[in-house]
């Protein structure tokens, strides 16, 4: 599973359905949408799609077999049957879907569910996003595929997976769907390093380290300096009973406090000549948001007034739901509260993980993209009144990122995926016109 994740960190889990939540599949979902799937079939895909979304299922097909290729050869695997994908031509549709059961959170990206290993994901803000997390969800695939494995008398032979930590697996999919680079994982391990607070490989499995970006950083060292083969070695080194210990000496032939020293120091070397030109931000600025001032250790989103008094920003300060703040910027004390989602649910959601709003040019008005009732809105308040001047939805658009005013304060510019591909769209408040950038991008 991916978890799409902002500021905050947001563990994820592998995906175990329980048989009770099995007996009743899908019940709960609220669905606004009726979909009617095709098929499209590849050399070693069956991708589940809907018609609004056909181009950009081509283009899946292309990453998909791609994945295959590069995949099949780390791990020395071929998955034993055809794989299914099953994608959504956006985040709003895929929370919808009856193949995997439960409620799927705004920071879910997508999931690959172990018993039929299907892959579920809508497609993201952006091809380049949507190709990430379709190789991510179809390394758990090859896991799972890997650890089915059976001697001639039923036993298993391949690794142990429920036994592996999130950091072992997880990071592993991020490794493999990111390469060595990321900048996210960099961010995270280079502020550990700077303060000597890196964790040993015990560690890793601690839940004040996050998963994803330090299981990724393991991974991108280990395949750095043994080659990308390492990584598929050491997960079937891992056994029926995931012997992470093991598997290092075995693949690596070194153990596993030497191999934490090693990438210790690797991280520091690596990171040097920053931590030397660089200063932390409380030498040079002062914090105007934070968990001890507002009350919420999810502070995101902010977005600076013209002129410069005032400041709307997204917090979890109610401890409720994730909603929207108004706060002076000279004292940073937070004026007034502009949405209510756990007490109103005229909004399902401020979309905190995708996108961010814009004050018009007179100071008063503010806009932002939500979601309600399912279906994507462009919302314009006023922020003095917390009132909603505006409120307009797009049928054929999935999901609205990043609104932003013309400098007249007569037009709206924002992305959003239509058909599960990204486009550029500018909308009249006067003539209430939506018009679309064309698209630089034909499958």
């Amino acid at each position: 599973m991916l978890k799409r994740v902002a500021a905050a960190a947001l563990a994820g889990l592998l995906l175990t359905p329980s048989p009770v939540g099995a007996q009743y599949f899908g019940r709960n979902k609220v669905q606004y949408d009726r979909f009617e799937f095709r098929i499209l079939q590849t050399p070693h895909f069956d991708l589940h799609y809907y018609a609004e979304e056909r181009d950009a299922a081509l283009q899946a097909a292309r990453m998909a077999e791609r994945w295959y290729r590069r995949f099949s050869q780390i791990f020395s695997h071929d998955l034993s049957s055809r794989q299914p994908i099953i994608l959504s031509a956006a985040h709003t549709h895929f929370q919808q879907t009856n193949a995997i059961s439960g409620d799927i959170g705004e920071g879910t990206g997508g999931v690959t569910e172990m018993f039929k290993r299907r892959v579920i994901l809508p497609f993201a803000g952006g091809l380049a996003e949507t190709d990430h997390v379709l190789g991510h969800e179809l390394v758990h695939a090859f896991q799972y595929d890997i650890s089915a494995q059976e001697d001639a008398e039923g036993r298993p032979t391949g690794p142990g997976v429920l036994s592996l930590p999130l950091w072992f697996i997880e990071g592993m999919a991020e490794y493999l769907s990111l390469g060595p680079v990321d900048s996210n994982t960099a961010m995270w391990v280079r502020d550990a390093s700077s303060r000597e607070k890196m964790p040993t490989i015990e560690k890793l499995s601690d839940p004040d380290f996050f998963p994803y970006r330090y299981g990724h950083a393991f991974w991108a060292y280990v395949a750095g300096r043994w080659g990308d083969s390492a990584v598929g070695d050491m997960l079937r080194a891992t056994g029926p009973n995931g012997d992470i210990e093991g598997a290092i000496t075995e693949v690596l032939g070194t153990d596993e406090e030497t191999l934490t020293k090693d990438w210790h120091a690797e991280t520091q070397k690596t990171y040097a000549s920053l931590f030397e030109s660089t200063r932390k931000p409380e030498t040079f600025a002062r914090a105007l948001i934070n968990e001890k001032m507002s009350g919420g250790s999810l502070n995101v989103a902010p977005a600076l007034s013209p002129d410069g008094k005032r400041m709307v920003f997204l917090s979890e300060r109610s401890r409720l739901s994730v909603d929207m703040y108004l706060a002076d910027v000279a004292t940073g004390k937070v004026i007034r509260q502009l949405t209510k989602t756990a007490a109103d649910p005229h909004f399902d959601s401020l979309e905190f993980l995708a996108s961010a709003g814009d004050w018009a040019p007179d100071n008063k008005r503010f806009v932002f993209s939500a979601l309600s009732k399912g279906q994507p809105v462009l919302t314009i308040m006023d922020v003095d009144s917390g009132k909603r001047l505006l409120e307009q939805e797009f049928p054929d658009i999935g999901e609205i990122y990043n609104p932003a005013w013309s400098p007249n304060g007569q037009q709206i510019a924002f992305s959003g995926l239509k058909g599960g591909l990204l486009d550029l769209f500018l909308y009249d408040l006067s003539t209430k016109a939506l018009t679309t950038r064309r698209r630089t991008f034909r499958p």
